[in-house]
């Protein structure tokens, strides 16, 4: 129960961390969050952030991406993949069995 809990904080130190990055200027993950309802479009913008952090052009879907755009639950984590393959022409979802799916932009 303790290792659990201590877990937990540990997590939302991370988030409460994470939430204070910023895409550009002062759009911090925060403010992508409360203004931007759809899941999809949240994720766009944090993954893009991201890719600019790390100066590449595709990033693993991983825990931390989609904690930092507020997208919880394998469920939901399906919807917005899904949406990204039918419908946005600009990214492509990349499965990688036994790996998290890798999100890249297409150029």
């Amino acid at each position: 129960m303790i290792l659990s809990s201590y877990s937990l904080s540990i997590r939302d130190t991370q988030r409460k961390k994470r939430q204070s990055l910023f895409l550009k200027g002062p759009l911090t993950f925060d403010w992508i969050i409360a203004n931007i309802p759809d899941p999809t479009s949240r994720l766009i913008l944090v993954a893009q952030a991201y890719m600019d952090m790390n100066s590449a052009n595709e990033i693993p879907l991983s825990q931390k991406v989609w904690s930092s755009a507020s997208i919880e639950g394998k469920d939901s984590r399906y919807r917005v993949t899904a949406h990204l393959r039918e419908h946005v022409q600009g990214f492509e979802v990349i499965a990688r069995p036994g790996k998290t799916s890798l999100l890249r932009k297409r150029t």
